[in-house]
């Protein structure tokens, strides 16, 4: 059994959100990665698609989810499956948004605008 306290979980920056990596192959969890986005008010995901699925609960906030072209709102609580290779993204409220998220390991991020592929280091 492997335990990772609180204050040892590496932190990233994207977009001028915080990412809190929880699990990861690089730290033991071999094949799932799980991790923790908090967006600022009125910040938002890139527009972007994996080569796998991803699983997410909103916990604090509200955000706007976009998955091709349908936009749902969402509230603390609710859980988004986002299908293999579907664009999507994620606008937070006023008030901002924080989410867990579980992915497969190595899962690759494809951001829209430029195509650029890779696994970022949450997921790795």
């Amino acid at each position: 059994m492997s335990v990772e306290r609180a204050a040892d979980h590496p932190t990233f920056e994207i977009a001028g959100n915080t990412v809190t990596s929880f699990a990861a192959p690089a730290r033991g969890s071999t094949e799932t990665a799980l991790f923790r986005t908090d967006l600022p008010a009125g910040g938002s995901l890139p527009p972007h698609r994996h080569d796998h699925f991803d699983v997410f609960v909103l916990l604090e906030g509200g955000a706007t989810m976009h998955i091709g072209d349908t936009a749902t709102q969402v509230e603390a609580g609710d859980a988004v499956v986002v299908p293999t290779g579907e664009l999507h993204w994620l606008e937070a409220g006023s008030s901002g948004a924080s989410l867990v998220v579980t992915m497969v390991a190595g899962t690759r991020f494809i951001r829209e605008d430029d195509g650029t592929e890779t696994v970022l280091p949450w997921l790795s």
